[in-house]
């Protein structure tokens, strides 16, 4: 007794340091700030780190995808008002993709490796295999982390010197519980049990994660308003990923920020974990981290089940200390057989004396991995917090309901296994991902018509320097070639709110003003926006009608004169 007290104080020791340590690094809350539109210098997936606490899960995929369509590396192209069918065309003539940081050529490589004939569906990039997902996810988060530390924005939260205190600490520690395996088996070989104990403890402080510098605070400070401002435009939170070619960058840092709910929804690169859904519950979109217990006993087991499971436990651990003794180390099998029922008993009598009712919202049903004909994990949104952890539904209950809907469980709080489903209310439209919306690149949410053809077939052919031809779409009119059937030239327009959004989203920055194009027009890169009245017009070469660029103010003249005044 004395061996063990000793083993569980140095353990226990160590754990009051480590918890000692993360208290005193707790990463400080960024200054507020008001909102503003004013983009910094920093990367999106480096945006996507810093306001989420070091964690590149929520959005860093999603918004590295959407950067490289604005830098022009491909291209978004959704074909009619449903964004599920959005599809990727890699630019011609490949784009040198030298200057772009490795993180970034990581997602580009994934588009690539996907596409056939340079074209890849955008549902086609989810990571369905589990061990993909989580590969493919550390290799981008270990380049995201490694340029912010480059860029003074992050460092690691435990220091070099706390780090090597605790790393000293865990050995003394796997030496105290070797000696003591060595005394109790007077076994010699059981001393590599202090090397589990090192390595399980040593785990813990490698695994710490990052705190920002005080560079990185300000930055965040600036991204959070950023994300201010985006949150009070409600149509942002709708934009379908083919908005990348009006909003440029700004559609690729509210994925970073979490704002644009329908894009990164539609883009997730990570979804083989399925750790991270969306959620309307309650008002307004936000993420959800859901934690599926995995390998944990009892876990979905009916209360019989349990007291079952216990007793074949300790019946067990029992019968192995009557054959071979106390004090042998062939006994050492009866003690996690005799904690595994205790620990399995104690589960069954909390479940059989209490249980849970919950009201929320279904965000997925996903197939239990071991048990997949039998039980289904159910992640609810109860609206109480941003984290939740899935619960054990029987099939014949899980058919009863489906994602968006908002039921209430009797539940079993121990073994998280659900007794009783009552559906409250259907999914939204919004909600279930089998009824997607009309939205237009803007982000109005309605059924809108496709409205006048803001430019002649004419113009824009003698713009690009071939013949084109038109596919309309809600608010948006694409002119693609007749050559290679590529975009080379995209219209777009809104009016109301979308419009006035869409105005403050380009015309800012470097754009040069336009004098005497409607009541106000800029051009900037490969683009033009033109106002007139609450109507907002963007014009967007791409492809090979970028060789137009320089011939676009003209073609807006032609578009204000002929098309916007009369509309």
């Amino acid at each position: 007794m004395t061996d063990l007290l000793l083993a569980g104080a140095a353990v226990g020791l160590w754990l009051l340091a480590y918890g000692a340590c993360r208290v005193a690094t707790r990463p400080a809350p960024p200054a507020a700030r008001p909102a503003t539109m004013d983009l910094g210098s920093e990367p999106p997936a480096v945006v996507s780190m810093l306001v989420n606490g070091g964690s590149t899960r929520a959005g860093a995929a999603e918004s590295i995808l959407l950067d490289l369509a604005a830098a022009g590396y491909y291209e978004l192209r959704q074909p009619d008002a449903d964004p599920y069918r959005t599809t990727i065309h890699l630019a011609g003539g490949r784009p040198d993709d030298s200057g772009l940081r490795p993180y970034e050529r990581q997602v580009l490589a994934r588009v690539r490796g996907l596409a056939v004939d340079g074209v890849v569906p955008l549902t086609a990039l989810a990571l369905r295999d589990e061990d993909e997902a989580k590969n493919w996810n550390s290799q981008l988060r270990a380049a995201v982390v490694a340029d912010a530390r480059a860029a003074g924005l992050s460092r690691r939260r435990f220091g070099q010197t706390m780090m090597t205190a605790l790393y000293v600490g865990a050995a003394a520690v796997g030496v105290v519980c070797g000696l003591v395996a060595v005394h109790r088996t007077h076994l010699r070989w059981t001393f590599l049990f202090s090397l589990t104990v090192a390595l399980v403890l040593a785990g813990l402080v490698q695994r710490v994660g990052e705190r920002a510098t005080p560079a990185g605070l300000e930055a965040t400070s600036r991204w959070l308003a950023v994300g201010a401002w985006l949150r009070s435009h409600e149509q942002f939170a709708e934009l379908p990923p083919s908005a990348v070619a009006i909003w440029d960058r700004y559609l690729a840092y509210g994925a970073a920020l979490g704002v644009t709910r329908r894009a990164s929804y539609l883009l997730g690169l990570d979804v083989g974990t399925q750790r991270d859904l969306w959620s309307s519950y309650r008002g307004g979109w936000h993420r959800i981290r859901v934690r599926y217990p995995r390998g944990r006993p009892g876990y979905g087991s009916s209360t019989p089940t349990l007291l079952w499971q216990a007793v074949l436990a300790v019946v067990s651990g029992r019968l192995v200390l009557t054959v071979t003794g106390y004090t042998t180390w062939y006994s050492l099998p009866a003690y996690p057989l005799l904690a595994g029922g205790a620990y399995l008993l104690i589960g069954a009598l909390v479940d059989r004396v209490r249980s849970v009712t919950v009201t929320g919202q279904v965000l997925a049903l996903r197939p239990h991995q071991r048990d997949s004909r039998h039980l289904v994990h159910l992640v609810l949104d109860d609206g109480t917090a941003d984290r939740t952890t899935a619960w054990a539904t029987p099939g014949g209950r899980a058919d009863r309901c489906r994602p968006g809907d908002v039921v209430t469980i009797t539940a079993r709080p121990w073994s998280r296994r659900v007794d009783t489903l009552t559906r409250r209310s259907p999914a939204r439209p919004d909600t279930a991902r089998t009824e997607p919306l009309v939205t237009d690149v803007f982000g109005e949410v309605r059924q809108v018509p496709a409205g006048p053809l803001p430019i002649s077939v004419e113009d824009v052919a003698r713009v690009v320097g071939h013949p084109v031809r038109v596919v309309r779409g809600p608010r948006r009119v694409d002119f693609r070639s007749e050559r290679d059937d590529s975009t080379v030239l995209r219209a777009a327009w809104a009016d109301g709110t979308a419009g006035q959004i869409a105005w403050r989203a380009n015309a800012r920055g470097v754009a040069t003003p336009l004098p005497g194009v409607g009541d106000e027009a800029y051009a900037s890169g490969n683009k033009v926006v033109l106002r007139v009245g609450d109507i907002t017009l963007v014009l967007t070469a791409l492809g090979s009608g970028r060789l137009g660029t320089p011939h676009l103010p003209w073609l807006l003249t032609r578009c204000a004169r002929e098309a916007l005044t009369g509309a």
